[in-house]
């Protein structure tokens, strides 16, 4: 990290505390720290409402937030951006804006899950899910921006975080069954059954999956629910087997979390079930809504949340790649929690019918378009990892990871995500 880039907020500006968080961001990304200061002489770059500084933040993207006005179509012009007084782009807002989802915060209008609507979204509205649109704001001010484009920068290689959230072991016999029936494969029946009744479903596969991994030299994380009924798993998280497969993950130097359920059931009943302290979570279905879902992660301790995406869709929930500690707003601050946002889902394929190898070509052209200062987060469910109903997305998981390693992206951990991104 270079040295500190001092930066002067003039005394009449609002919402300090969260310029000051989102330029930590901005500098953080391109390998320097931020040193504020009270004196503008003594400072390279000077933020605040006036034409004299440069940076000019919007004053009404402050007065709306105070008015709790948080919807895309109030807070932004027709381009997706913020703009100031003077008609100029105020990136710092619009950055803060995009990264924080404000758009999400107190909606009323969710969809069938409580979940905030994809075609609600400004990344819908400007068909730009699939960039990465806070770094490229981010680049285009260090090599446009007068006082900034004569820094040194440095850039994160991108990596690859892989989870999978386990949300059924047992269904294999029901739904790979019906596939098999359907298809005339009645061998495959009776092996579902067989295996079902020695304890050891075809869903009940972690080991596979790490194994798999091993072969490119990835590890991976593993999100498990703690609730046994419709809405949630099929699984008692404290039967052996399950706890078996548990215990299997950390031998093999992978982590688990907790896959929050749906329904009644509170985090610190669930931490209390889990029997350690988790390190992350991603809730089931992606059923949150804002601030309280991250309310929520902070209230428990939690360190990491990866539940940041659109179940519809590929791509990013937030227009931004990177892990990031989002704002707190009541309490003007940053939460204590890294959110890591999810990319790429398998079901979103299998819900889409999208053949596998257009599934494939749209995940590494993302990866193409973003080779620096991203975490490329795949969330692939065990039930995928069968050659029934769900044929050909191991493949796609294998060409995906060979693809990963022959470009030379290396994997990262929630620990590892943590430990790096939470100074931020």
């Amino acid at each position: 990290m270079s040295s500190a880039i001092h930066i002067y907020i003039s005394p009449d500006t609002a919402r300090q505390e969260l310029i000051k968080h989102t330029l930590s961001l901005i500098f953080f990304n391109k390998g320097h720290s931020c040193a504020f200061t009270a004196h503008k002489d003594d400072a390279l770059i000077t933020i605040g409402y006036s034409d004299q500084n440069d940076f000019i933040i919007s004053e009404n993207f402050h007065q709306l937030l105070g008015q709790n006005v948080f919807s895309h179509q109030q807070q932004l012009s027709h381009n997706g951006n913020i703009v100031n007084k003077f008609g100029g782009t105020d990136f710092i807002s619009t950055i803060s804006y995009l990264v924080n989802s404000f758009q999400e915060y107190y909606d009323n209008d969710p969809d069938q899950y409580g979940r905030f609507k994809y075609t609600n979204s400004l990344q819908h509205q400007l068909s730009s899910v699939e960039n990465n649109t806070a770094q490229q704001i981010i680049d285009y001010l260090f090599t446009s921006h007068p006082k900034l484009k004569e820094l040194k920068t440095s850039a994160r290689k991108s990596r690859v975080f892989l989870t999978h959230d386990i949300d059924s072991v047992y269904g294999s016999v029901k739904e790979d069954g019906r596939y098999a029936l359907d298809k005339l494969m009645p061998m495959q029946i009776l092996r579902l059954i067989y295996n079902a009744t020695l304890g050891t479903p075809d869903w009940l596969n972690m080991s596979k999956i790490m194994k798999l991994e091993a072969e490119y030299g990835f590890k991976s994380t593993f999100y498990w629910l703690l609730v046994k009924n419709k809405q949630n798993s099929d699984y008692d998280f404290h039967s052996p087997p399950i706890a078996k497969a548990f215990e299997g993950v950390k031998q093999s130097g992978g982590e688990n979390g907790l896959h929050k359920s749906m329904g009644e059931s509170s985090f610190s009943e669930e931490i209390k079930t889990f029997g350690t302290m988790p390190r992350g979570n991603r809730f089931h279905f992606l059923k949150f809504t804002l601030p309280q879902g991250y309310d929520l992660i902070e209230e428990n301790a939690l360190q990491l949340d990866t539940s940041l995406g659109f179940s519809p869709v590929f791509g990013l929930r937030n227009s931004f790649g990177q892990p990031f500690r989002p704002f707190n707003l009541a309490k003007n601050r940053p939460y204590n929690f890294v959110e890591v946002p999810q990319i790429l889902m398998d079901r979103t394929f299998y819900n889409l019918n999208m053949p596998i190898v257009e599934a494939k070509k749209k995940f590494f052209d993302f990866v193409e378009k973003n080779k620096y200062n991203c975490v490329f987060t795949l969330n692939f469910h065990n039930n995928f990892f069968t050659e029934l109903k769900y044929r050909g997305y191991s493949q796609l998981y294998r060409d995906i990871l060979a693809g990963l390693k022959e470009l030379g992206i290396e994997g990262i951990m929630q620990s590892e995500i943590i430990e790096e991104y939470y100074k931020l």
